[in-house]
């Protein structure tokens, strides 16, 4: 089926209505060429019809992949010229060798030389060597022809005037089979389909010449008929193989050119080479005599033949010259190369080490007794090499392992592989990376950890709030109370050393499993493990604790501390923080030193079905809801998909609460894929194409591993264009996702699926963001810029952030927009889209299609 699909469609109808032409016009054309040549104008159309197909072929290649089509199309140009000349202006005008002569000779050459091009692209080609095979294959098509007699050798039949003439045809036939075979015996993988259709294209081109002599030798339509008929399906076979030629040579590589036998090609130079002794046998066994021609012919060809051994001893020797120079080169590569290449079987047993691989495995000398990688390899890394194994070379992360050296370390070692199909062994490329992974483990630690208390730090907090837990957890949020005083009076030395006692007075006052944490500046948060109870408890001990006097090398000071407290709930620890400060903020009003309680509303209980997700769609318990952000003009451009399930006995559970429920059950991953597949279904059953869908990434529910493939299937199996679909995620997903999520959203970028960073504002500075990811648009939530009553500051730091974002080419949505007052503003901030309660929200697919303006809502696919 693939190959049919190769044939363009044009050629599905020329030949049967080319056929179908000539045979009206055959009978009816003037076989003196005096009336007119009907046949020659049917030829002159197919003609037509290929170069325009060749056109539309060569348009979607690039320059270099079209050359040789190209130079066959304006070879059909001259071809097809010469046929509309012959044929409408037939007579003594054109007798002889004409222009249209002329014209029709150099359009049946171009095939040739198309073989010629063709051939340029095959690694190293030997042109010496193609033009003695050709002209072995040529000399040794006429010597058979003259051996047998043939009239295209010895036209005595002919007329005395158009002897020369049916020589040429022969000659022709003869120089066309014998080049194409020499051209197109070897060729690349991309072009071997191609390169054998052209081979039938000139054998066609070879039968046709025939056809025209034997047409002179012994006129009739019978002749002239099957001359026509092998010129058209010449034409129509150039265009089939050109069909069949790679669009585009974007590998360069030598392996991309390297040499490969066409069949048919090594078939017909086999069948050229070998007919010429059966042939002097035969005539030799039946007592006729070789004539002269023949007899110089068979001399040509012998004489051509020992050349051409000549050239393939000099090509022999310089093959085994580049070869044991390479070898040599490569050796000396691998001696002085500082990483370690070693070669191994399918059993680990180590075949063959460079000296930097026996150092790096802690191997004695040269000794090249055969040992086992399994051996060297630390045995709490054993299984895991074993498992990396499994994946194919070259694909996959680089494998890490630790090996004993003599004196007892171990050294860290990072190896990548490459195997060679059917070798059974694999190359190992092995450096030594114990310094890096130590220097890695180390950033890490610090990334995660305050340098000055040696406390866990924000991010390390959000990580343990993203984490799924079966336990009830709570979360405090304390300031101290006069600190900057502390700094003011006896300077920043002394609040660094008061800020270290704090945290030592927290550990004291927390539980084992409860989690201390630095905000940053004088905030300190707890993650407690237990009920609301136990962590007002816990936040009661932390003001008293931190309420007694704070002594410094020089200095004695009373700072005390405020609590907000919140519980955390399924929809995630960005929500419980929020709760906590508000609450941290209203301990602050009440006169400071004193814990507050966040309120907080429980939610229901919540079970995602069992089995498949999209089982239950049908049902009503699990949907996607949209929520629209539009421009100036109040047009829906992106919907934001919210997943929503909802039960009559459980109620109904939307957003952060569904993934942290779903998460609990196992059911993160399945319902990631379900909500990215029915999001883009529905979106694109919207008549209107310019509308995106956009799919959140919640942080710590996100599975990065095939994210990539995921959003591709979804895609396809909607059929959605990628450049509709947007990815939104937040700092905090970034933070607690594993390494493997920038990749997988870097690789779906690449495809045109646009990336959302939500919530910016809240964390890092747009520079730090983009140095580890691309984006294409931020969202910002407007009521997270400033306190609730500031709203001109909110503004100003809106204005800020969109200055920002648009010398990056980034587009600007805003959200938390709930007045018209706020909108205007934040429209003149220079925002592109807004999101909000002011804009359409909680709608499902049938309610968003009948929002559009003059369009009748579409079933979603």
């Amino acid at each position: 089926m693939t190959a049919l699909r190769s044939i363009p469609r044009e050629v599905r109808w020329t030949v049967p209505l080319a056929l179908i032409g000539l045979a009206f016009a055959v009978p009816f054309s003037a076989p003196d060429g005096t009336g007119m040549q009907w046949d020659e104008l049917v030829l002159g159309t197919v003609a037509a019809s290929s170069a325009w197909t060749l056109f539309r072929l060569t348009r979607r290649m690039t320059p270099q992949a079209a050359r040789p089509w190209r130079f066959m199309t304006v070879g059909i140009l001259m071809f097809m010229t010469g046929q509309f000349l012959a044929g409408f202006f037939p007579g003594p005008e054109f007798d002889g060798f004409g222009a249209d002569d002329v014209l029709l000779l150099a359009g049946a050459s171009t095939p040739l030389a198309t073989c010629a091009l063709l051939a340029r692209r095959v690694s190293r080609t030997r042109w010496p060597a193609l033009l003695v095979d050709g002209a072995v294959i040529t000399t040794a098509l006429l010597v058979v022809t003259e051996v047998l007699r043939t009239p295209l050798i010895n036209p005595v039949d002919a007329p005395d005037d158009l002897r020369s003439l049916v020589l040429a045809y022969g000659g022709y036939a003869a120089v066309m089979l014998g080049g194409a075979g020499a051209l197109c015996t070897v060729s690349t993988a991309a072009l071997r389909r191609s390169v054998s259709i052209m081979i039938g294209a000139v054998a066609c081109q070879g039968a046709a010449a025939c056809f025209e002599a034997m047409a002179i030798i012994s006129p009739s339509w019978l002749w002239t008929a099957g001359s026509d008929v092998s010129v058209a399906l010449g034409l129509v076979t150039v265009v089939v193989a050109a069909g069949f030629a790679p669009t585009r040579f974007s590998d360069t590589s030598a392996r991309a050119a390297a040499p490969q036998v066409t069949p048919l090609g090594i078939l017909l130079v086999l069948a050229a080479t070998l007919s010429l002794p059966v042939t002097i046998g035969v005539s030799l066994w039946q007592d006729q005599a070789l004539s002269a021609g023949a007899e110089v012919g068979c001399a040509v060809v012998f004489g051509l033949m020992g050349l051409r051994l000549v050239l393939r001893i000099r090509e022999d020797g310089r093959v085994t010259e580049d070869l044991v120079r390479s070898e040599e080169d490569f050796r000396d590569l691998i001696q002085s190369s500082s990483d370690g290449i070693a070669i191994m079987d399918a059993d680990f047993n180590l075949l063959f080490t460079s000296p930097a691989a026996r150092r790096l495995l802690g191997l004695a000398g040269d000794n090249d007794a055969e040992i086992g990688l399994l051996d060297l390899v630390d045995p709490a890394d054993r299984e895991h090499v074993r498992e990396a194994t499994l994946v194919p070379a070259g694909e996959g992360p680089a494998m890490h392992f630790r090996v004993r050296t003599s004196d007892g370390t171990s050294r860290e070692l990072e190896a990548t592989s490459t195997e060679r199909p059917g070798s059974g062994r694999r190359v190992l490329y092995l450096r030594d990376v114990t310094k890096r992974r130590r220097r890695e483990r180390e950033l890490e630690r610090m990334a995660y950890t305050d340098h000055l208390t040696a406390l866990p730090n924000r991010a390390h907090l959000f990580q343990e709030l993203a984490a799924p837990s079966l336990d009830e957890r709570c979360l405090l949020v304390l300031d101290l109370d006069g600190f900057k005083a502390v700094n003011d009076v006896a300077g920043h030395e002394a609040g660094d050393q008061l800020l270290v006692e704090v945290a030592r007075r927290l550990n004291t006052v927390v539980r084992e499993d409860d989690l201390v944490a630095r905000l940053g500046g004088d905030e300190f948060a707890v993650l407690v493990t237990g009920s609301m109870v136990e962590a007002e408890d816990v936040a009661q001990r932390v003001v008293d604790a931190l309420g007694l006097p704070h002594r410094t090398s020089d200095w004695a000071f009373a700072v005390g501390a405020s609590v907000g407290v919140a519980p955390l709930s399924p929809a995630g620890g960005q929500l419980a923080f929020r709760e906590a400060d508000e609450a941290l903020r209203a301990a602050k009003q009440a006169g400071k030193g004193c814990v507050r309680l966040a309120h907080h509303r429980s939610s229901p209980a919540v079970v995602v079905p069992d089995g498949d997700l999209a089982a239950v769609v049908d049902e009503g318990v699990l949907q996607v809801r949209f929520d629209a952000a539009c421009d100036a003009d109040g047009r829906i451009l992106l919907l934001h998909a919210v997943p929503i399930w909802q039960h009559a006995e459980h109620g109904t559970v939307r957003g952060m609460e569904l993934w942290t429920a779903a998460e609990r059950q196992g059911r993160s991953a399945a319902l990631q894929r379900w909500l990215l597949r029915q999001a883009c279904l529905e979106v694109a059953g919207l008549a209107d194409d310019r509308i995106g869908v956009a799919v959140s990434l919640p942080a710590g529910h996100v599975f990065p591993d095939r994210l990539a493939a995921e959003i591709a299937d979804a895609l396809d199996a909607a059929d959605l264009h990628p450049s509709r679909l947007t990815i939104s995620f937040t700092e905090e997903t970034l933070l607690t996702a594993s390494a493997a999520l920038v990749p997988e959203l870097e690789a779906t970028r690449s495809t045109g699926v646009r990336l959302c960073l939500d919530n910016y504002g809240m964390g890092h500075s747009l520079f730090a963001l983009l140095a580890r990811i691309s984006l294409d648009m931020v969202r910002v939530d407007l009521a997270a810029l400033a306190t609730r009553d500031d709203t001109g500051r909110a503004l100003q730091v809106l204005a800020a952030i969109v200055r920002t974002t648009a010398s990056f080419d980034l587009l600007t949505i805003a959200g938390g927009v709930s007045t018209p007052e706020a909108r205007t503003s934040v429209l003149a901030a220079g925002v592109q889209l807004l999101h909000g309660r002011l804009q359409p929200h909680d709608l499902p697919v049938d309610a968003v299609a009948a929002l559009l303006p003059g369009v009748d809502p579409v079933p979603a696919a």
